[in-house]
């Protein structure tokens, strides 16, 4: 199931998509409640998968009522994820492959990102694949989250390509349907932890995979 032949750049979700992280930010949620001697629910994780890094901090801070500041919040949040991602997190099967693919049709790559740039950066670094990508771009850098399509548009005028022309791998529905109003070509890539929205991942992306190997 190759990607059409107009594609000529590529706009990688990372968490969930590039590599197998979603469930490292709910373990890190239940650490954080755990510490300060708080219940945890998985429904506090749940609610967090769609927000920015910010917001799910903003979040905790009033769902908690904690006297800690959001950014105190983050930073400790980003203690306990770090090693994970930066020794631990695998790419997800075939992606290696995919991008090495592409890269030899002369295709650009770039992440977009919700994740803190300097921790994307580095699992994409001990992954071997951030010397394949144009460049990493956040959420916070473009000042809006995924529920917007300037991350995308931004993303693709910095590699010189149309959105007709751009891909957008995306495993969050709510994510794809931004890229693709955007007029950008969608691709819902299925994660475990948005398993029970692929129905409607299958319905909003121009194309869907269970496996990056399906792209081979």
């Amino acid at each position: 199931m190759p990607l059409p032949e107009n594609i000529k750049a590529v706009i990688f979700d990372m968490d969930g998509t590039l590599i197998d992280s979603l469930g490292v930010w709910a373990e890190s949620d239940r650490i954080f409640a755990e510490e300060l001697g708080l219940p945890y629910d998985t429904s506090i994780s749940a609610a967090m998968k769609k927000m920015h890094y910010v917001s799910a901090c903003e979040y905790l801070k009033e769902y908690y009522a904690l006297e800690m500041s959001a950014e105190e919040i983050g930073a400790r949040i980003m203690e306990i994820v770090r090693e994970k991602y930066l020794h631990e997190i695998p790419l997800k099967p075939c992606v290696l492959d995919v991008m090495r693919e592409l890269r030899s049709r002369g295709v650009k790559m770039c992440v977009a990102t919700s994740n803190d740039k300097s921790l994307a950066e580095g699992a994409l670094k001990n992954l071997g694949i951030y010397d394949m990508l144009e460049f990493v771009i956040t959420s916070d850098e473009v000042g809006v989250g995924k529920e917007s399509p300037v991350i995308f548009t931004r993303a693709a005028e910095i590699m010189s390509a149309a959105p007709r022309d751009t891909a957008v791998f995306e495993d969050s529905v709510h994510a794809a349907e931004s890229a693709a109003a955007a007029g950008f070509f969608t691709v819902g890539v299925y994660d475990d932890k948005f398993g029970g929205e692929f129905e409607d991942m299958k319905r909003t992306a121009d194309m869907t995979v269970k496996s990056f190997g399906e792209l081979m």
